[in-house]
């Protein structure tokens, strides 16, 4: 296949991700919410990593029992107690920060998409394509379910992915080492890139490795937009 400088990446529609996810959607042409896999336990598809109070723990979305053969059938538990548990935990543990006044709109949006969606795959998809947006961060997205792929599985799926997309980069985070087929893929005019996670590293440093929320509170929308239009226009984005 010709190389043509499209780039796509993707990932499992995770729960308010940490910035490498939106690094990855800002350095990519087309970023593919890979809502037709397995749904995973125990991993950041429902939950993500913040400090309470000085010690880092988990955030998390309680799940629905069943449902766990695709992300996108997976339902997420809706009631008065969780909802409030969540918006105080975010509230209780970003009050002290410099940039809290930026967190409580996301908050806000965070109570209305609770209501509005049933699935995990639908509610994560809305914030992280909401917090992407207030980043600047105008990737076009896909999803996985719509492109009709599920008949191929792991590398294989990769490959028509990118050929669907008319593509033959794929953009992989650093620890996809496991899971993708780097001669498989070049076999198949498909080139492999890893991300280094440069934007995230400069502005958040420790904080990288939390949910973005930690460093939206920190440093504040306005800075991190700013450094992202900064990079979009050094690399003519």
């Amino acid at each position: 296949m010709e190389h043509c400088g499209l780039i796509v990446a993707g990932h499992q529609p995770n729960f308010l991700p940490w910035f490498g996810y939106f690094e990855k959607m800002l350095k990519c042409d087309i970023f593919v919410y890979s809502d037709d896999v397995r749904y995973p336990k125990q991993c950041y598809t429902n939950r993500v990593e913040m400090l309470m109070g000085k010690v880092p723990r988990y955030l998390t979305l309680p799940v629905a029992r069943g449902g766990d053969v695709r992300i996108a059938d997976k339902q997420f538990i809706r009631d008065e107690a969780t909802c409030g548990k969540l918006l105080k935990t975010l509230r209780l543990n970003f009050c002290g920060f410099p940039c809290f006044s930026d967190i409580e709109s996301v908050i806000d949006e965070l109570q209305c998409a609770y209501w509005q969606y049933q699935t995990v795959a639908d509610f994560n998809i809305h914030m992280n394509q909401y917090l992407a947006a207030i980043m600047g961060i105008t990737t076009p997205v896909r999803r996985g379910t719509y492109l009709g792929l599920e008949a191929f599985h792991r590398n294989e799926r990769l490959v028509q992915r990118c050929r669907m997309l008319e593509s033959s980069v794929y953009l992989c985070g650093q620890g996809a080492d496991d899971y993708q087929d780097e001669l498989f893929l070049k076999e198949s005019s498909i080139e492999l890139q890893r991300i280094d996670y440069a934007i995230g590293r400069s502005m958040f440093g420790e904080d990288l490795r939390f949910t973005v929320l930690q460093g939206i509170a920190r440093h504040g929308i306005a800075k991190i937009r700013s450094t992202i239009a900064a990079y979009s226009r050094s690399e003519g984005i």
